[in-house]
């Protein structure tokens, strides 16, 4: 699988941390897409560190709810691609504030520089039809201002940054 020809998230947190861009990785196999999402909180929440309020609480739980059931991220509609796994991980990210979901909290402590890693896995009916994804988290985080995007797909491997105003992965 080709994924394992890109850097995960935990080593990509151990680059540099800037506020207001994330990391994605992008592997194309077959009818697979995996991606890898890497963020300092920051860029997500505007804190990187615990909840201390039933505000930032709500905060957490508006953000995993957003990377879960929203459409951060959207395959070309030809191909017919369903999400299949979504891992998620951040010391912020506590079962008991989140209703016991799949979140794991990663072993960091959520002081400063905290950041998110996620993993969501998509699955293709028609991969022939598959051209690119839209990213859609610029909707969901108005903090978001870049995302360094990684890309191992059928014609190679690439790389794109990507903005609220050019969202789009191609190949």
């Amino acid at each position: 699988m080709i994924i394992g020809a890109i850097a995960s998230p935990a080593a990509l947190a151990a680059g540099a941390h800037a506020h207001g861009v994330a990391r994605l990785d992008v592997a194309v196999d077959g009818a697979t897409i995996t991606l890898r999402l890497g963020s300092p909180l920051d860029s997500l929440l505007g804190f990187e560190r615990a909840p201390r309020n039933d505000a930032e609480r709500g905060q957490v739980r508006a953000m995993a709810q957003a990377l879960r059931a929203g459409n951060p991220f959207v395959p070309s509609a030809a191909a017919r691609c369903r999400l299949d796994r979504i891992e998620l991980a951040s010391p912020v990210l506590a079962p008991d504030l989140l209703g016991g979901s799949n979140a794991a909290p990663s072993g960091q402590a959520a002081g400063d520089h905290a950041e998110l890693d996620g993993t969501f896995v998509f699955r293709c009916e028609d991969a022939g039809a598959l051209r690119g994804i839209d990213v859609m988290l610029f909707d969901y985080f108005k903090r978001l201002r870049q995302v360094d995007a990684q890309l191992a797909g059928p014609k190679g491997q690439s790389a794109i940054k990507l903005t609220a105003r050019s969202r789009q992965i191609r190949w």
